[in-house]
């Protein structure tokens, strides 16, 4: 699986292509079904399971799901995969053809910590603003839990967790959150 954008091909003149003619539709949560050999409750190992990407969870705050990207599948583990925040669920139909898409913001891995085991990423930033692209779906391979890396200072009373995404400079790949996810995030 490689990771696909969705782009022109380099050289193509913009004035040739296409327009979109068809409405863009927007969902708040795509299903991911993915190989879990050690999952032998399932048939054959298959897991599903819902990202969600929506402005209203449960009523309050938006709700911006985390995942495993796959970059190069070559590649085992956290090697081959990166971690991006899901802002948008979206399709569109192009030249008959229909696109399921994510608009997604990036986080750069910095390694893995020694005491924890767990790799370490912070947001992908260009001039101060997360670097954001849009992927194909096909490309997402599982939820992703991330945990902050606290600093020594404390957190204000009145902090909400739905900012937490936003408000730490670094934070754990937390591979410990099922066995489904130890097994892909070495």
């Amino acid at each position: 699986m490689a990771l696909e954008f969705i782009t022109s091909q380099p050289g193509t003149n913009l004035n040739d292509l296409h327009p979109i003619e068809s409405n863009i539709s927007v969902f708040h949560s795509a299903i991911a079904t993915f190989l879990s050999p050690s999952d032998e409750s399932n048939s054959h190992g298959m897991r599903r399971e819902r990202i969600r990407s929506t402005p209203s969870w449960q009523g309050n705050n938006p709700r911006h799901d985390c995942a495993f990207v796959v970059e190069d599948d070559t590649k085992p583990g956290m090697s081959g995969m990166t971690i991006v925040r899901i802002k948008l669920l979206f399709s569109f139909e192009y030249d008959g053809k229909r696109y399921p898409c994510a608009l997604v913001e990036w986080f750069d891995r910095i390694g893995k910590d020694p005491v924890t085991g767990m790799w370490v990423v912070h947001p992908s930033l260009t001039r101060g603003r997360n670097d954001q692209s849009v992927v194909h779906l096909d490309s997402l391979l599982r939820t992703a839990h991330l945990i902050p890396v606290y600093g020594k200072e404390k957190l204000p009373l009145d902090f909400h967790f739905s900012f937490s995404l936003g408000a730490f400079e670094a934070y754990y790949v937390n591979k410990y959150i099922d066995h489904n996810a130890n097994e892909i995030a070495f």
